[in-house]
């Protein structure tokens, strides 16, 4: 501290006029006022508390009448204080007035240097504030950091001219005023200024928007399952009770091999009972055409006997058919599909009732069930790239062969939308009937700020029932 009274006695030592105030003995109260306001500057705890220490100290030690006190704002620089004031109204006249003088300053003259001025030389034509305002003659001190970084700038202003002096011990303060409103900014490296040009910002909203423009694939996940494009159902071939199931689940099976047999005594009883009215009626009509040929009478009843026996005969040939029925066989090679054989023992069945079904395990296909919720707009041969839950870290490729255009409840009562895939053939083995996992689908391609906004924005039109 001595150091920097030795320096401000060579600085003010160069004024006459404060030569003489030294040896009247009044330097040493200015001194100690000045050095008592760098200690207060060097103690300040915030920004804002040091602009307000510069905006009133400064009107003490000099002179001035009224101290405003900048900063560096988005475009330009902006009041940060205003002496004996604790806070102040942004939009006052007199703020924005004097905001416009220092953007003209800054503009003509550059903001970076001291500058001495009266109002009216940076005032407007039909400025009425400035030319009612009592403190025509004003001073412009810049505040920088040691790389001659604007930090802001005090402007101070009062009814008379400024003087020499007035100049040394405000130039004085300003650099002390700098040195602590950097320490606050940060420590170490200089931190980025916060006076962010429009350019910057420009480039900034462009870049922003043209990442949204970028053109992305939509995608939706949906549950997948493996079927078979070449099956065969087999139903009920009649109204009846499954006696027996001969063969095992997922089992290969032929031609011709009897896969279910059904109970056959009924079938069995009323074949019998056919056949025994079928002799009934052939014994009938022999009788009639013995009589035929003694009594005229017979000849009458011989077209009804034939027609009984007819008829009898399509009974007995019917219970034959449904016998034949009551073992059900394959109809071409492949895999019996159906889940339990206990399910099925017992079981009675109508008619056209489905029982199980041959597949084909050489002609695959992925049937996917993608949710209303999620439903993008797909064309044949889109992309689908399937993740089998057995083998979730080798996705397969498939291209989309027919999408319902009718949602229907599946699995869990989801409505759903079925999609059918191909397997694209890379050489790895087919995966097995009936394995699941999940499905990735693209959709069309849509801009980036589509494809992230389109559930909140859904969710909001719903919700505000547009």
């Amino acid at each position: 501290m001595a150091a920097l009274g030795k320096k401000m006695d060579g600085v003010i030592g160069q004024e006459p006029a404060v030569r003489e105030t030294h040896q009247d003995g009044g330097l040493s109260a200015s001194l100690l006022a000045m050095l008592k306001v760098e200690d207060e500057a060097r103690g300040a705890e915030s920004l804002p508390e040091l602009q307000v220490l510069i905006a009133n100290e400064l009107m003490r030690l000099n002179g001035a009448r009224q101290v405003f006190v900048f900063k560096c704002g988005i475009r330009r620089l902006e009041v940060a204080a205003v002496s004996s004031l604790s806070s102040f109204d942004r939009n006052a006249p007199l703020v924005q007035a004097i905001e416009a003088i220092i953007e003209k300053l800054a503009r003509e003259a550059g903001a970076g240097k001291p500058h001495e001025f009266e109002a009216s030389a940076y005032a407007g034509a039909n400025d009425s504030i400035l030319r009612t305002y009592p403190f025509r003659w004003l001073m412009w001190v810049p505040l920088a950091a040691r790389n001659d970084r604007q930090l802001g700038g005090v402007l101070l202003a009062r009814e008379t001219a400024w003087g020499k002096s007035d100049g040394v011990v405000t130039s004085r303060l300003a650099r002390v005023f700098s040195h602590c409103w950097a320490a606050l900014e940060g420590t170490g490296q200089a931190r980025r200024s916060a006076f962010v040009t429009r350019r910057t910002a420009g480039l900034a909203i462009v870049a922003v928007t043209a990442l949204l423009m970028l053109p992305v694939a939509m995608t939706t996940l949906a549950p997948f399952e493996i079927g078979s494009k070449d099956e065969f159902i087999i139903a009920a071939p009649l109204d009846g009770v499954i006696d027996a199931v001969d063969v095992e689940p997922n089992a290969a099976v032929k031609k011709d091999q009897v896969l279910v047999r059904f109970s056959d005594t009924v079938l069995r009883n009323r074949l019998e009972v056919a056949e025994r009215e079928v002799a009934v009626a052939d014994a009938r009509l022999v009788k009639t055409q013995q009589l035929a040929f003694a009594d005229i009478r017979g000849r009458h009843d011989i077209s009804i006997a034939r027609a009984e026996l007819a008829l009898r005969s399509s009974e007995r040939d019917y219970a034959r058919d449904l016998l034949q029925k009551a073992e059900i066989r394959s109809s071409r090679d492949g895999l019996a599909v159906f889940t339990d054989k206990r399910e099925l023992i017992g079981k009675p069945v109508a008619t056209g009732e489905r029982i199980l079904h041959i597949a084909n395990p050489e002609m695959t296909e992925v049937r996917i069930d993608v949710p209303v919720s999620d439903a993008l707009i797909l064309r044949k041969d889109a992309r689908v790239k399937i993740f089998l839950d057995s083998d979730p870290l080798r996705p397969r490729e498939s291209l989309v062969r027919h999408a319902d255009y009718l949602a229907r409840v599946g699995p869990g009562d989801v409505l759903a939308f079925r999609v059918v895939a191909d397997l694209v053939s890379d050489g790895a083995a087919l995966p097995r009937l009936g394995a699941r996992g999940t499905a990735q689908l693209y959709g069309e391609t849509v801009p980036l700020a589509f494809y992230l906004f389109r559930r909140p924005l859904s969710a909001l039109r719903q919700r505000i029932g547009l």
